[in-house]
């Protein structure tokens, strides 16, 4: 069977599609630790993969897996060990490359162009061979149009600034033969993070690693149960042209397909008619909880009040409340008491209380005025 997106036309009997009889069938993955020994393909649109190997003592197997179908994986996988013990199921996070520029003073957009990385790492020591060798710090890179006398046409180059320490040294980026970081642990990261993309654009998928610890020699097998295309079955009923058969030919084909990427190759298959309930679990994915926020309690202080600059008027009592009389002398006892209210009034921001006796409005006006 191909690669990618395959069919296959398993001749099989009747009976045999109908009660989920295995049948011989070439499916195969690639070489590696762990080879593909069993399928079983469901009409629920889930299959089976059963995986073996043969290990020596305390082994560390490995298993590609899609990126689509690790949910399934980290859902369903089993490992056993006929005599020894399993360890530790381990594989890369969901986003291995955020993981790896977490720690790194630049991002991958850097690596883009060598001038990004410089301008990514400025103030780190290089050493650039040339003309001559100049050793320093990055200080800027400028990129620059020079037009080329004998043919008008013009060129982009970068000048890269150094400060060593006899001053600032300028080079030509393009016309060095070597230009290197002088820190090796920095050199290292540089490394670790292009290999890290050359990985992750190899193709999207994750490597499971599985520890096993034994003695001898021993059959290690691992399974899970993944998301699979329906398999498909088809009949055919052919008659005999002489009258004088009575029998008829029936066949069942099942048919199926390869979307996995890979190769099979000597597994037994086994394909069956069921109807599983199933289901899917984001464990891939980072949850939090979330938490309330308590807040830090600062315990208030007294604090002086602000001077505002006013100065109170001299107090004045209020008046007594009017004895009992006729309309008129009510009306002039109350406008007697709002103007004795205006003189008391704020000012300024301060105050004055009104005084027993009975003020006119020159009065006010006078007492506002001082």
């Amino acid at each position: 069977m191909t690669n990618l997106r395959s069919l296959a036309l398993a001749g099989v009997a009747f009976g045999a599609v109908a009660a989920g009889l295995p049948v011989p069938m070439a499916w195969a993955q690639e070489a590696s630790d762990l080879s593909l020994s069993r399928v079983m393909l469901s009409t629920g649109g889930v299959g089976y993969f059963e995986f073996e190997a043969q290990v020596t003592g305390d082994a560390e197997l490995t298993l590609d897996v899609r990126l689509d179908q690790v949910d399934d994986v980290l859902k369903s996988l089993v490992v056993y060990d006929d005599t020894g013990a399993i360890g530790t199921v381990s594989l890369p996070g969901r986003e291995p490359l955020r993981e790896v520029f977490r720690e790194l003073p630049f991002s991958p957009d850097a690596l883009a162009a060598p001038e990004n990385l410089l301008n990514a790492l400025r103030g780190a020591e290089v050493r650039a061979i040339g003309a001559r060798e100049v050793v320093g710090r990055i200080l800027s890179v400028t990129a620059e149009d020079v037009v080329h006398p004998a043919t008008g046409l013009s060129t982009r180059q970068h000048r890269v600034t150094l400060m060593t320490d006899d001053g600032m040294r300028q080079v030509i980026m393009e016309e060095t033969d070597s230009l290197s970081f002088v820190d090796p642990e920095l050199q290292a990261q540089i490394t670790d993070a292009l290999e890290a993309l050359a990985q992750h654009n190899e193709r999207d998928r994750r490597e499971l690693t599985i520890e096993s610890f034994g003695d001898g020699q021993r059959t290690i097998r691992v399974a899970y149960v993944v998301e699979v295309p329906l398999w498909k079955s088809s009949y055919r009923l052919t008659l005999s042209d002489d009258p004088a058969v009575e029998l008829a030919s029936l066949q069942g084909w099942a048919v199926l397909e390869n979307l996995s990427g890979d190769d099979w190759d000597g597994i037994e298959l086994t394909v069956v008619s069921g109807n599983p309930v199933t289901f899917t679990q984001a464990l891939y994915q980072a949850y939090y909880v979330e938490r309330p926020e308590v807040p830090v309690e600062v315990f208030g202080r007294v604090m002086p009040g602000v001077d505002t600059g006013a100065i109170p008027l001299p107090g004045q009592q209020p008046m007594p409340a009017p004895a009992p009389a006729d309309y008129a002398a009510r009306d002039v006892a109350a406008e007697a008491t709002m103007i004795g209210a205006l003189a008391g009034g704020t000012i300024g921001g301060g105050y004055a209380a009104a005084e027993d006796r009975a003020m006119d409005q020159a009065q006010v006006v006078a007492a506002e005025s001082t």
